[in-house]
């Protein structure tokens, strides 16, 4: 939740910066904080893991944070970055454009099982507009406040710059409760690439659906608790919403 002193001081940016402005300067705010004071240990863990090369997917890219994180560490990747929301899309435009990241291709779009126009919601709490919290709105989203508009949506495996890559090596998801449909329209591709993901999954329904998807698949979930990967469904206290799912060929860090 966020506190009235929080509030009012986002009020306050939005009004004299505008709201695209606001959004840049948050980016350029987080990548600030999270380079200097480390605070999110879970994605830091999962960057350490990626290797040096090949392709990173980072599926909502929201405003471009973890698109700027896994470009800038990781020099000899090419980052793809999808983001169907127009607001949030630009702010990750600017943020690839201020730091130079020549190795980010940013894609218009978001991902799910079939390719489709669909609405998509982004709340209004408190008066501001929840730029992190979009949701497609296909009548099971918890926001009924906010502002309304269509996607597009493409499926991974039918992305062209990637239909015959065998070396995507990481795959970042942040999709707020679509992680399932994005997952299951990108199967060929993780059968074929193998690759770490990185996912985003709050509700126990998704969590034990996905779970169904990679039995079978040679992968293993983990949730992140006290610098540490632990076991998913092994009593997780500090659970972050983030898992791991890793294939059965890739080591755990020691």
């Amino acid at each position: 939740m966020i506190g009235p002193l929080k509030r009012l001081t986002q009020r306050l940016l939005i009004g004299a910066l505008g709201f695209d402005d606001y959004l840049f300067f948050v980016a350029q705010a987080r990548i600030a904080t999270i380079r200097t004071f480390r605070y999110e240990a879970d994605f830091l863990y999962f960057l350490n893991m990626v290797p040096n090369d090949g392709v990173i997917l980072d599926i909502g890219a929201n405003i471009g944070v973890t698109a700027y994180f896994l470009a800038a560490t990781k020099p000899g990747s090419r980052v793809h970055a999808f983001e169907p929301g127009p607001e949030n899309f630009r702010s990750l435009t600017r943020v690839v454009a201020q730091h130079t990241l020549a190795n980010v291709t940013v894609h218009e779009c978001g991902l799910g099982r079939q390719a489709a126009a669909l609405p998509m919601i982004m709340p209004v709490i408190g008066g501001i507009k929840r730029h992190a919290l979009c949701q497609v709105d296909d009548g099971h989203s918890e926001y009924k406040e906010g502002i309304r508009f269509q996607i597009k949506i493409e499926t991974l495996d039918d992305v062209p710059e990637l239909k015959t890559r065998t070396d995507v090596h990481a795959i970042k998801i942040d999709v707020e409760e679509f992680e399932a449909e994005v997952l299951k329209g990108g199967m060929e591709l993780i059968r074929r690439c193998r690759p770490l993901i990185f996912c985003e999954i709050w509700k126990p329904e998704n969590r034990n659906e996905i779970r169904a998807m990679f039995e079978g698949e040679r992968y293993r979930m983990y949730g992140y608790e006290h610098g540490m990967l632990k076991p998913a469904g092994s009593g997780l206290k500090n659970f972050t919403g983030n898992f791991f799912i890793i294939p059965d060929e890739c080591p755990l860090p020691q």
